[in-house]
């Protein structure tokens, strides 16, 4: 079967380079199969969206609304700014992180359909992600448990795994989304920040592994 590679894939659930990213990492999943452990690193966007504003230089949520369709122009992916337009961005992507982490620690599979499916309400639909009621009855249509994901969400264990991931960054230099770090068994690294055509993820991949044979 080969050596395997880990994966840890930064991101965030309202990140629209991540959204556009997804058809790659999904390619690169696909190629490498059980040869792959791929783990999902949840790193916010902002924990203050007033603060996220300010940085930015901007007043308003409606002001942010271009930046979405700037990537969505660059990338090719339809993006829809609607959260910004009606100002309702998540007050905090913290809290959606959370819940990714919840669902992703309670069932991985589950979870990465759980948070696919955030990005595509937030960029697709343009629902509220920072909805708690809109966030746990799409994890029920999913399969998974509203009230254990609530309660998982809100305790110690997922803050915990949330704080590992934002450590975790800090610690590689990791500073945005979305940034893919592959490893070898052997312990080689390649780091790549930012959206890049699926087969350079490959490409990076195929060369670590041949580093291990």
């Amino acid at each position: 079967m080969g050596s395997t590679l880990i994966a840890e894939w930064y991101t965030d659930p309202f990140c629209s380079w991540s959204y556009a990213a997804e058809a790659s990492m999904e390619k690169l999943r696909s190629h490498f199969g059980p040869r792959l452990s791929f783990r999902h690193r949840l790193l916010p966007l902002y924990k203050d969206l007033g603060t996220f504003l300010t940085n930015h230089g901007l007043k308003t949520e409606a002001e942010f609304a271009p930046k979405i369709l700037k990537v969505s122009r660059a990338t090719g992916v339809a993006m829809t700014p609607r959260l910004w337009e009606i100002g309702k961005a998540p007050k905090s992507t913290e809290d959606c992180c959370r819940f990714a982490k919840a669902a992703l620690l309670t069932d991985p599979v589950q979870g990465h359909a759980f948070l696919a499916r955030l990005r595509v309400l937030a960029f697709v639909e343009g629902e509220p992600i920072g909805d708690t009621k809109l966030l746990l009855s799409e994890a029920a249509r999913l399969g998974l448990d509203e009230k254990n994901l609530e309660k998982r969400a809100d305790g110690i264990d997922v803050r915990a795994a949330l704080q590992e991931d934002v450590d975790r960054a800090r610690s590689e230099g990791v500073t945005s989304r979305p940034t893919l770090v592959l490893t070898n068994e052997g312990g080689d690294r390649v780091f790549i920040g930012g959206l890049r055509n699926a087969d350079l993820f490959i490409l990076a991949g195929e060369t670590l592994a041949a580093e291990d044979a």
